[in-house]
């Protein structure tokens, strides 16, 4: 997934996050946990450095993520009620709730995890003066991303192909996986990659392919 704000290596669970460790402080708010963010300004410099155009466009994020963040807590409440399932599952005889319930707190916790994650991007690049329209695809999306990520490792993980298991069934122990999965959802990626090459073999073994993913 894009989230980097500068191309540069860092550590390998923020190389795809962020860039430098400076700019790791932009989503981090430093390596102090009493660090002052002072958002590369000077003190008392307190205007918008963006035009009435691009303050627009970032309301419309701002409203975008906020209405995504509300679906998903309802359709999590929805969930929990045993309502989701009904409206969806109607009169169908053969259909588990059990299952269903299981997988949709997967998903719901991987998109309530990469739209807090959307929401932390934001209001940083923002602050720091990299907002950019040209992320606004990546803005769009990454909450739906994250939640089918979340739903493919939950899937990894109940299957046991992760070497991983758990006795609980409860919803709050998928919910939890599936926000893990969703917020780091680049670490995530990277497993399911690492799985993918022990089973079809690396792509170097392969002549002609390229790396797509930088």
């Amino acid at each position: 997934m894009e989230r980097q704000i500068r191309p540069s290596a860092q550590s390998s669970n923020q190389s795809a996050a962020f860039g430098t460790t400076a700019d790791a402080d932009v989503l981090t708010g430093g390596s102090d946990g009493d660090h002052l963010n002072t958002d590369e300004r000077d003190k008392g410099n307190w205007e918008s450095r963006y035009s009435d155009r691009a303050k627009r466009s970032i309301r419309i994020d701002a409203i975008y993520v906020a209405i995504v963040l509300a679906l998903t807590l309802t359709a999590l409440v929805l969930t929990w009620k045993g309502t989701l399932y009904s409206w969806i599952a109607g009169d169908c005889t053969t259909c588990s709730q059990e299952s269903f319930n299981q997988y949709a707190y997967f998903y719901l916790g991987g998109q309530l995890g990469g739209t807090l994650f959307g929401v932390k991007y934001l209001y940083n690049v923002v602050a720091r003066g990299w907002w950019n329209i040209d992320r606004r695809l990546w803005r769009l999306f990454s909450p739906f991303l994250s939640g089918g990520l979340a739903v493919a490792v939950g899937a990894l993980f109940d299957s046991g192909i992760l070497g991983l298991t758990t006795k609980t069934s409860s919803g709050s122990a998928y919910f939890s996986l599936g926000f893990i999965a969703g917020y780091f959802a680049d670490s995530a990626l990277r497993k399911m990659k690492e799985i993918a090459d022990t089973i079809f073999g690396s792509p170097e073994n392969h002549g002609g392919s390229k790396n797509l993913s930088k």
